[in-house]
């Protein structure tokens, strides 16, 4: 659900591939909206996190942010800004409970 509000699904004839459907103005509007569900919010975690390892790193965070065409995307420097603010063990990348306390701001 979280995926289609952001634009994004997965085609079972596609073998889960993801493609996008709406652009960042799309997008915005969904922000606006109630609290995620627990289930939502791992489905916009499952967005980012390309390798399924469990962690967002500044790489897949780009990947993301420049397929919703989002000029902050552009420059890995400021993903790796972007993971660092809210990466509270250090290791360089975000997890799961990070990325949730990430939602609640």
């Amino acid at each position: 659900m979280v995926m289609e509000r952001l634009g994004l699904s997965c085609c079972p004839a596609s073998d889960g591939r993801i493609r996008e459907v709406y652009g960042p103005d799309e997008i915005s509007g969904v922000l606006d909206e109630k609290e995620p569900t627990l289930e939502e919010v791992e489905g916009a975690f499952m967005v980012f996190d390309g390798n399924r390892d469990g962690f967002i790193d500044a790489e897949e965070l780009q990947r993301v942010l420049c397929r919703l065409g989002f000029k902050e995307g552009r420059e890995i420097e400021d993903c790796e800004k972007m993971i660092r603010s809210f990466d509270r063990n250090g290791d360089g990348k975000i997890d799961f409970e990070e990325f949730v306390m990430f939602m609640d701001n």
